[in-house]
């Protein structure tokens, strides 16, 4: 890469072709004061990007990078919830690369040996009732294959006040058609008030008789 592609933002287009694929939810965008205009296309800005980046059973992790993008789309920017393709060097994980061209692609999330898992929590964990405000898929899967969803949850538990969170459950396909808002389903919480699974088996065996 050129200094004086660096300088102005270029892309690295070597590590576009052959670094790993990921996803890198966008943070921070600071707008800097350069710009390059090529022909008559598009004025491009030199951006620094602060991203959550995700690769396949690996830890996310925060990263920047540089690059130009055309101005006019730096306001659908949205810090926290704007998902874009990374590609990210093997050989040093903080030299990521933003993929403008190619969809944020699937990635398989790594287990946390600190934290019980979904699995654990149905199992040992308190029964309540749950209230689904939202819902949207992540593009994860947990470490069994199954899709992840992010939830708003009205969680309702036994002899307590209710309380809302945002929470990401593995929901298999059957479980589909109790995502909507105002969906009353049941879950269990774990060993502290955020810990919650929602119960599928249990919600389609509720929703089915």
């Amino acid at each position: 890469m050129g200094i004086l592609n660096k300088l102005t933002g270029g892309t690295d287009k070597k590590l576009l072709q052959t670094g790993l694929p990921g996803r890198g939810v966008i943070l921070a965008v600071q707008a800097s004061g350069t710009t390059v205009q090529m022909g008559g296309g598009l004025v491009e800005r030199k951006c620094t990007f602060t991203l959550e980046v995700t690769l396949d059973n690996q830890a996310p992790y925060q990263a920047q990078c540089s690059q130009r993008v055309g101005e006019i789309y730096i306001p659908q920017f949205v810090p926290g919830q704007t998902v874009v393709a990374v590609r990210v060097d093997p050989e040093n994980p903080a030299n990521v690369a933003i993929d403008f061209n190619s969809a944020p692609p699937n990635v398989t999330i790594a287990r946390d040996p600190n934290q019980k898992s979904a699995a654990e929590i149905l199992v040992t964990g308190t029964p309540a009732k749950g209230v689904i405000v939202q819902s949207q898929p992540l593009g994860m899967k947990n470490p069994e294959g199954i899709d992840m969803y992010a939830f708003q949850l009205t969680v309702m538990p036994p002899g307590g006040a209710p309380y809302q969170i945002q929470v990401g459950n593995p929901t298999p396909p059957a479980a589909l058609p109790l995502l909507y808002p105002g969906s009353h389903v049941p879950v269990r919480i774990g060993d502290g008030p955020n810990d919650v699974v929602i119960d599928w088996t249990e919600g389609l065996a509720q929703a089915g008789s």
